[in-house]
């Protein structure tokens, strides 16, 4: 799952430095010194991003163990009930998290080993012990733990076949990455979405990591200026704090209020990126696919960025599914919607839930058979999603099956329709919460 087809080309592009894919398949090795000979089964990795997290993650593969990638932002507590359900034997960590590890292990049940990444003495790479591609496909690839919306957090086992899957479906089926096309490492990689779609599958087509500092807007606009960064993969609020960014400058010109109208009348990406060239040069100039997961795109802020000649692309997914079960094509986007169901992949409606069907779907959570057999039953996955497909074949969302609220007349009601509207009603609301308090119905207001 690592392209090895130009050594010298660089795999990890980061602040400081360049990896070569000869460099990255070499620390990987040397990685998978530190713990080669112990026959660990799984390793988890309590990091922030950064290249020795990539190094410790393909390291694992190679040492035939699975990965665990554990949320470094997550409570003490539920990192610690993480590493005592899957009970790893080996944690990666760096030094910023020393500290809060150490509060983890007082509330372990075993004893894994620690390998801090800037305190380990990393061997030498070994070149009797190569990387080497996983053969057997349907075998567990990763376990990733996700809270959903109750409950502890569960440990989605994902195989190689599930990954893949999903990795073919935007780079061969559908391309949108291949090995041109410089993709930014910006969330965090214990989530399912950054993980696949900024890491293997960029790896995996051959093409370049770049990495972020961090998610502060500075870092991310100098990482943009300096690279070629093609594809971007990022969450709603960022979007939506850059769309403020940006509309704010648009705004203050009389002229450029003018051209944004007109633009958006005649809807040519090719006028835009020639109208709006200075928007695109802030951001690299290189900007193909922006990518939005992880919640509802708010339709404003995707009108608004195609409306500048940006090709912005809103699936659904879930971790479940590895992630992606519907996708925009390029160009064909359409705001409102997360795009058409992937090649490979069955979609439908039963009872106004969306359930998928398909290689990418996760082989059950880990030691739950109760509440796997739940979610996946004949092999359909069944999302907790609401949703239908329109008369074109994109998926339109409409709310979570579990957040309907019956009223006391037996009416069902679904608070992300009123949330939406009352969110419109004025821009001194941020943010609205509806809910049942009482056997009334109740809004929570945020005011911005």
């Amino acid at each position: 799952m690592i392209c090895n087809d130009n050594l010298e080309k660089a795999a990890i592009i980061t602040k400081t430095k360049s990896v070569s894919y000869r460099e990255l398949l070499e620390n990987i090795g040397a990685y998978s010194e530190l713990y080669r000979i112990k026959g660990y089964s799984k390793v988890a990795i309590y990091a922030e991003n950064r290249e020795e997290w990539i190094y410790a993650f393909y390291s694992i593969w190679q040492n035939d163990a699975i990965p665990v990638p554990v949320d470094y932002m997550a409570s003490v507590d539920d990192v610690a009930y993480i590493l005592n359900d899957c009970e790893p034997e080996l944690i990666f960590s760096s030094l910023s998290m020393k500290a809060n590890l150490e509060k983890v292990c007082g509330k372990l049940k075993h004893k894994p080993e620690i390998i801090i990444f800037e305190e380990c003495e990393v061997p030498a790479y070994n070149p009797e012990n190569p990387w080497k591609e996983p053969v057997d496909l349907q075998k567990t690839g990763v376990i990733i733990y996700t809270s959903g919306t109750t409950g502890n957090p569960k440990g989605v086992m994902l195989s190689f076949a599930n990954m893949l899957a999903n990795i073919d479906a935007v780079s061969k089926d559908v391309e949108i990455f291949n090995s041109e096309r410089q993709v930014l490492m910006l969330l965090p990689l214990h989530h399912v979405l950054p993980l696949v779609g900024s890491m293997m599958v960029t790896l995996k087509v051959g093409s370049s990591i770049v990495v972020a500092p961090s998610m502060q807007s500075s870092d991310l606009m100098e990482t943009l200026k300096n690279n070629q960064v093609a594809i971007m993969i990022g969450v709603p609020r960022l979007y939506e704090l850059m769309y403020k960014g940006i509309k704010a400058k648009i705004d203050s010109s009389s002229i450029a209020r003018t051209l944004f109208k007109i633009v958006g009348k005649l809807k040519s990406e090719k006028l835009a990126r020639k109208i709006f060239k200075k928007v695109h040069e802030g951001l690299g100039g290189h900007m193909m696919f922006m990518v939005a997961g992880g919640a509802a795109l708010n339709p404003e802020v995707g009108h608004f960025f195609r409306t500048l000649g940006f090709d912005i692309l809103e699936g659904f997914g879930m971790t479940e599914a590895a992630p992606m079960i519907t996708f925009p094509r390029p160009g064909k986007a359409v705001i409102g919607t997360t795009g058409q169901v992937l090649p490979g992949l069955t979609v439908e409606i039963r009872d106004g839930e969306i359930v998928a069907k398909g290689p990418n779907i996760m082989q059950g959570y880990y030691n739950r058979p109760e509440e796997t057999a739940e979610v996946v039953k004949d092999g359909w996955l069944y999302t907790g999603d609401l949703g239908y497909l329109d008369k074109k074949g994109y998926l339109r969302i409409t709310g979570r099956k579990k957040e309907i609220i019956v009223l006391p007349n037996g009416k069902n009601i679904n608070p992300v329709e009123l949330e939406f509207k009352l969110e419109k009603l004025s821009p001194c609301i941020k943010e609205v919460g509806v809910l049942m308090y009482q056997n009334l119905l109740h809004a929570v207001i945020l005011p911005d």
